[in-house]
């Protein structure tokens, strides 16, 4: 696909979005349409659907002061501090992460093209699928919603290693209800979303060990991306909590995949930068999500990747002298580590012999 195709073929999809339909569909309350201020497009102000799948208002939003503009297929909850494109809603509203697992949703929604809504449903899916191809439209909270949660210290920090210079860069925080401590999620200035965390010993369930914002763009996005240094190297791990530990080391440059499944846009994102340092865990699910990423970039730029031990990862590292020495000795090329996890996956496979 040509550069540029991709996009169209996403904001052609979102054009033939029927928002009324839409709002229809989860039962919008209160609505009313107006001409937007703009004077060129229409606003269906409604109480907040999202207070269903995520409260944050009182009496139901019987005031309303939800908006969806039907030409730009944008929402817009103002009390609540959250926009996004339609495609994101939806994300919310069924609760998932993936933009591919609302593509059955919005089905039913597509209306009007010369473009079959099954061609243009498999063109996205294949954009999705290709690295350096696509960009979504992420969507944005108020910063403000970080307010209940900030400034609530934990000991769970300081277990963690965690320096209270990088809680205040990074805008950590606890959520007492929940139980939880917070990442909160920024692209550039902007917040897209927010993690939760299980506090060992403390959360009730424990599972999952990570909760996310309805609609967080986990496969879009990395944790932390803007901190680093543009097309500087970088190390990737899997968790958020790995990349406080590691700043509070003094390593910088530090991003997160949100675990070890890894997707085209993240390596995309990561083939900019002139050196990645590939760090996961000693696990199963650890050595898929590494394998994906030097498979997806040693053709692009140096790639690296940290040998895990059993035991040993980055909150186990005391100080930078530490980070060092043990990187010194369990860093490989990617091609190396390739050729080294293909030889032992063949011993398994054929016995030994």
């Amino acid at each position: 696909m040509k550069a540029g195709l991709d996009r169209d073929t996403y904001l052609e999809c979102l054009r033939r979005l029927d928002a009324r339909a839409l709002l229809d569909h989860y039962g919008a309350r209160n609505r009313t349409e107006q001409p937007n201020k703009d004077g060129r497009t229409t606003e269906i102000v409604h109480s907040c659907l999202i207070d269903r799948v995520e409260p944050h208002h009182r009496n139901g939003d019987e005031m309303p002061s939800a908006s969806l503009n039907v030409e730009k297929r944008k929402y817009t909850c103002y009390a609540g501090g959250w926009s996004g494109d339609l495609f994101h809603f939806v994300m919310k509203m069924e609760g998932v992460e993936a933009f591919s697992d609302v593509l059955g949703t919005i089905e039913p929604f597509l209306q009007g093209s010369t473009v079959s809504t099954a061609t243009l449903l498999t063109e996205l899916e294949a954009a999705l699928s290709q690295p350096s191809s696509y960009t979504v439209n992420l969507p944005s909270y108020d910063a403000s919603v970080l307010t209940p949660w900030r400034g609530k210290p934990h000991p769970y920090w300081a277990q963690r290693g965690v320096e209270d210079d990088v809680i205040d860069l990074l805008q950590l925080g606890y959520d007492p209800r929940e139980r939880r401590v917070v990442f909160p999620h920024f692209v550039g200035d902007t917040l897209v979303g927010w993690q939760k965390r299980v506090v060992p010993g403390l959360t009730d369930p424990a599972v999952p060990k990570y909760k996310s914002s309805p609609g967080f763009p986990k496969t879009d996005t990395l944790y932390a991306h803007q901190l680093t240094d543009p097309g500087g190297p970088v190390l990737v791990v899997e968790s958020p909590a790995s990349v406080a530990r590691a700043y509070s080391l003094g390593l910088r440059n530090v991003v997160a995949t949100f675990g070890a499944k890894v997707s085209a846009q993240q390596i995309s994102l990561l083939a900019d930068h002139q050196r990645v340092i590939v760090w996961f865990d000693a696990d199963p699910a650890g050595a898929a999500g590494e394998r994906a990423l030097l498979e997806g970039l040693y053709r692009h730029t140096e790639t690296l990747a940290v040998v895990p031990q059993r035991g040993k990862d980055l909150a186990d590292i005391l100080s930078l002298i530490d980070f060092a020495a043990y990187t010194a000795f369990h860093t490989m090329p990617a091609v190396s580590r390739l050729a080294e996890t293909d030889l032992v996956r063949h011993a398994r496979s054929s016995g030994g012999r």
